[in-house]
């Protein structure tokens, strides 16, 4: 990480503290969370500044100026050519400025402020029946504000245009701090300015008299394609109406002006849309279909390629969405239609599978008609950038030609052209896009970390640069010019066209504090780079094996920046972040701090820091990353080696220690009960405990069972078995055997009837405890000791059957990382299975259900480790058999409890929080009869403390059914 000298901004950051009401943060910590957004730049900023309103954007703008620094405008950071990392004072609006602030239907219109999500500003307009259109594959974490600044587009800009097309007006802040209102200048306004000699009178007129000047030189050069997004949009000035200054300074990256808010146009939800899949043996014969399928008019049609195709198949959550592939396709064309009527919307779809099939396209047409269908298409086409990320190796599918655009019918040979050129620098590429607009993102592979790679994107952007001039395209088409792309302009545009450009920075901006470097005068493509050649990162001897994910940097380079830990909705990733909106809570900004250390950005010591710590402390190692990140991105593992690192260099203390021997605290419990209980239902206890050991005394804490699990099963006498009995080992958790030991006898009743043979084998704790406490020894010892108490059972061919998630998913996830590749340790992960899964696989293969009494009103909510690792369909499956359409999953994410996690005075509220996002409010609007079912012994205290309702594993329910 290359850093820029902070001994000097003292007196900058005392003014802005004292001028805004915002936070002011330039900590090294905080410079190198910022330093990153989701391209392959990285440049570490002179400070952040997150303001609470719109006066504090103002006060900032102002203090910055008379400081002479720069200045950087960021949403989301979800940026891939480099526009939101500069040397700079970052203004983040996402946190507070993201509001609808008004809201006309009937006019079309609705007003926000920048820091508002795209999704969420149409979940919160859609009653209106209306919506805000440019849907970028960033849509559910890019901001407004990002979206002007970008000029962004989306999958249907074909029938709805760029954002440009869909801006009314815009309230910005001029860079000598005066404020205005953007919009349409009709002449008599324009010459009331004159007179008044406004500075929005004084830019008017400037630009018209440079529009005059190059009015030729526009027509001659600009592309004469829909989707140019490159330089400035000089071709404005040269229209028929009015001058629209907000039209002018869309797309502008923030270099000319500060955006505070918006009226944006809004367009009638179609009221029906089809999908239609169609599937293609190569590249070439998708591209010959687009053509075709354009004169359909479809409302979009989106390529997915090969590349995205084949990683896909090894992400654990998308690869759950994938059942409407059919064969190994080389590519699809997803083509979309929308209409008034089903019937409609069918008709056309019947057409385009007509004139497939008359021309030869296409070996398969999957028809999608309902929203929930379209949406697993949808979200695999929008993961694109991230689930390429994972090819293995260091040479990544790198986003630096992946903008370019070119009339949709010459799509077929620039293709052709394009995979040449990529072909002839020895490498390969990755596929998808708008393919309705001619705007493919191709993604070549390169490996940044040696100088051949780095000479090779050169190369290669060079060679790609030459064919769209040829093709008569744009070198930016969606995604911008930033640090990746603004090299070309004058190439693409001419040296006439890019004076202009200079023209219009001096205009707008003449001492350069905006974005600097971008679209005019840039610095060289090959600087900034996040991973160059002359990075070396810092080597750290692990605890746990990070073979897989190419050591321990590899583990943490794996984040690119993308941000879709960053959504609000949907999944459960990322938990602390949902409730907080702080970068540093995402897993975004966990790894960009990681990579801060062992790149060198911050000293090695940093790595055992107290300051680190705080970054990773509000993960709540639910592992929705691993799943829901495109990427992959496990921050659980992650954490679990800092905290093993950090308790190495620190000591252990004795709240930690507590928490992690959690089995042993227990087992004293059970012994003492039912004491144990009466104490722990004492007020006077409970202030003890809280102090002794950190656990929140308004948390209610699980009772101790005076007889254990084991003790019961001991004691027991197994009905008679045949000799060809199915066999299966239980897997007695901590909870399970001190606390809910009458989930262990409901699971036993029940895998009895089923037909099988319980034995339960000697295991200890599974050791999750332990690594979410930083003893990492420990849970090795214990993970050494279930594998041998296992494996015997694992030989002779018994699956073990684990009942609570968090423990199950210890042992076929966590031990490969805790104990390496092995034998004996692969047999038993290999071996372990939930104990929904179990039973539905039982049920599926020919069992005879025993269930008698089903249950007629069921709400399932799944554990975070289940529903990332192993997904709730077993669990659902397995109610559905017992109750039809009446078990419904309770679509929240996290619970917020993660263990330990909500227990500790310090987490307690945010848990509570987290909790009261989703979960909660489910909970509470569920029928008072119906039945909560969950597996986890977290979530279940979880809802009862923030809900008030009694929750049940599915074993009892289904022994309660038998």
């Amino acid at each position: 990480m290359k850093s820029a000298s902070h001994g000097d901004t003292r007196g900058l950051v005392e003014e802005l503290r004292r001028e805004t009401g915002g936070e002011v943060r330039f900590d090294a910590m905080s410079r190198a969370l910022y330093s990153t957004d989701a391209s392959m730049y990285e440049m570490e900023p002179v400070g952040v500044v997150i303001p609470r309103t719109v006066e504090d954007v103002i006060a900032a703008v102002n203090v910055v100026r008379r400081h002479d620094g720069a200045l950087l405008s960021r949403g989301g950071g979800t940026s891939l050519a480099g526009q939101t990392v500069a040397r700079a004072v970052v203004i983040d609006f996402s946190k507070y400025l993201r509001n609808v602030l008004e809201e006309c239907p009937e006019e079309g219109w609705v007003r926000v402020e920048p820091g508002i999500i795209l999704d969420e500003l149409n979940r919160r307009i859609r009653s209106s029946g209306r919506m805000f259109t440019p849907d970028p594959s960033t849509s559910n974490r890019g901001t407004v504000g990002g979206a002007i600044g970008n000029n962004s587009c989306g999958a249907h800009s074909i029938i709805w245009g760029k954002t440009v097309d869909n801006v009314n007006e815009i309230d910005v802040i001029l860079a000598d701090g005066s404020t205005a209102t953007f919009g349409p200048l009709p002449e008599e306004a324009l010459t009331g300015m004159a007179r008044a000699e406004s500075p929005v009178g004084e830019i008017a007129r400037r630009l018209s008299a440079l529009g005059e000047s190059c009015r030729d030189e526009v027509e001659a050069r600009f592309p004469k394609i829909m989707r140019r997004v490159g330089g400035y949009n000089l071709d404005e000035l040269a229209g028929p109406g009015p001058l629209d200054l907000a039209r002018f300074a869309v797309g502008s990256e923030g270099t000319l002006v500060t955006v505070t808010g918006a009226v944006l146009k809004t367009t009638p939800i179609p009221k029906v849309r089809g999908l239609a899949v169609v599937h293609f043996a190569s590249l070439h014969e998708s591209m010959e279909a687009t053509v075709a399928a354009l004169e359909l008019e479809p409302a979009a049609v989106e390529h997915i390629g090969s590349m995205i195709l084949s990683t896909v198949r090894t992400n654990l959550a998308y690869s759950r969405l994938m059942d409407f592939v059919e064969g190994e396709p080389d590519s699809l064309l997803a083509v979309e239609f929308v209409g008034d009527t089903e019937a409609e919307v069918a008709a056309r779809i019947d057409m385009l599978e007509r004139r497939f099939a008359r021309s030869g396209l296409g070996y398969a047409v999957v028809r999608m008609m309902s929203p929930r269908d379209q949406a697993r298409v949808w979200d695999v086409r929008k993961a694109g950038l991230g689930l390429m990320m994972n090819v293995p190796g260091d040479a990544k599918p790198l986003a630096f030609v992946e903008d370019t655009a070119v009339a949709p019918e010459a799509l077929p040979e620039y293709v052709r052209r394009f995979d040449e050129i990529v072909r002839d620098h020895d490498t390969e590429a990755g596929y998808y896009g708008h393919a309705s607009v001619g705007c493919l993102h191709i993604r070549p592979l390169v490996d940044l970390k040696l100088q051949e790679g780095v000479d090779r994107m050169v190369s290669i952007a060079s060679a790609v640069s030459d064919l769209v001039l040829e093709f008569g395209g744009a070198m930016s088409a969606e995604h911008g010019d930033g640090l990746v792309r603004s090299v070309w302009n004058e190439k693409m545009f001419g040296p006439q066209l890019y004076d202009a450009f200079r023209e219009v920075k001096r205009i707008f901006d003449p001492h350069g504090m905006m974005n600097p470097g971008k679209i005019v005068d840039p610095p060289p493509m090959t600087e900034n780079l996040r991973i160059s050649p002359a990075y070396t990162p810092l080597q750290v001897r692990t605890g746990l094996d990070f073979g897989p994910e190419n050591g321990f940097a590899g583990a943490i380079e794996r984040c690119n920046g993308q941000g879709a830990c960053r959504k609000l909705s949907g999944g459960s990733m990322c938990p602390s972040y949902m409730a907080t909106m702080e970068e540093e809570h995402s897993t975004r900004g966990r790894a960009n701090a990681l990579r801060a250390v062992i790149s060198g950005g911050l000293p090695p010591d940093a790595l055992t820091g107290r300051r680190l710590y705080d970054v990773l402390d509000l993960c709540l190692e639910c592992k929705a990353c691993k799943a829901e990140c495109p990427s992959n991105v496990d921050m659980a593992k992650l954490k679990y080696e800092f905290l093993h690192q950090y308790r190495k260099a620190n000591g252990l203390p004795i709240k930690a220690r507590m928490i992690g021997n959690v089995s042993g605290m227990n087992r004293v419990g059970s012994r003492l009960a039912p004491l144990s209980n009466a104490a722990m239902r004492s007020a006077a206890f409970r202030r003890v405990m809280e102090k002794a050991t950190g656990i929140d005394r308004r948390r209610r804490l699980p009772p101790f069972a005076g007889r254990t699990f084991r003790q019961w099963f001991r004691s027991r006498k197994p009905p008679h078995a045949r000799d060809s009995v199915r066999t299966v080992a239980l897997f007695a958790d901590t909870f399970t055997d001190y606390n809910h030991p009458e989930i262990g006898r409901a699971a036993v009743v029940v895998l009895e009837r089923l037909g099988f043979r319980v034995v339960v084998p000697d295991t200890v704790c599974c050791g999750r405890p332990m690594l979410s406490a930083g003893m990492m020894e420990q849970a090795v010892k214990n993970a050494a000791k279930n594998v041998e108490a296992l494996y015997p059972h694992a030989a002779e061919g018994a699956r073990i059957v684990g009942l609570e998630p968090s423990c199950t998913l210890a042992v076929s996830d966590d031990y490969r990382d805790l104990l390496g590749p092995g034998r004996e340790t692969d047999l038993v992960r290999g071996m372990t299975v939930s104990f929904d899964r179990l039973v539905d696989e039982a049920l599926s293969n020919g069992s005879p259900p025993p269930f008698a009494n089903p249950t007629k009103d069921v709400r399932y909510f799944g554990h975070c480790h289940q529903k990332a690792l192993t997904g709730t369909g077993s669990a659902l499956s397995v109610l559905k058999r017992l109750s039809g359409d009446g078990a419904v999953e309770i679509d929240a994410g996290c619970c917020g409890m993660a263990g330990s996690f909500g227990m500790t005075v310090d987490r307690y509220d945010l848990s509570m929080r987290i909790g009261e996002d989703r979960l909660f409010p489910a909970v509470r609007r569920s029928p008072s009869d119906a039945v909560i079912v969950s597996d986890g012994v977290s979530c279940r205290a979880q809802i009862l403390d923030g809900a008030g309702r009694e929750a049940m594993h599915l074993a009892q329910v289904l022994e309660e059914s038998l």
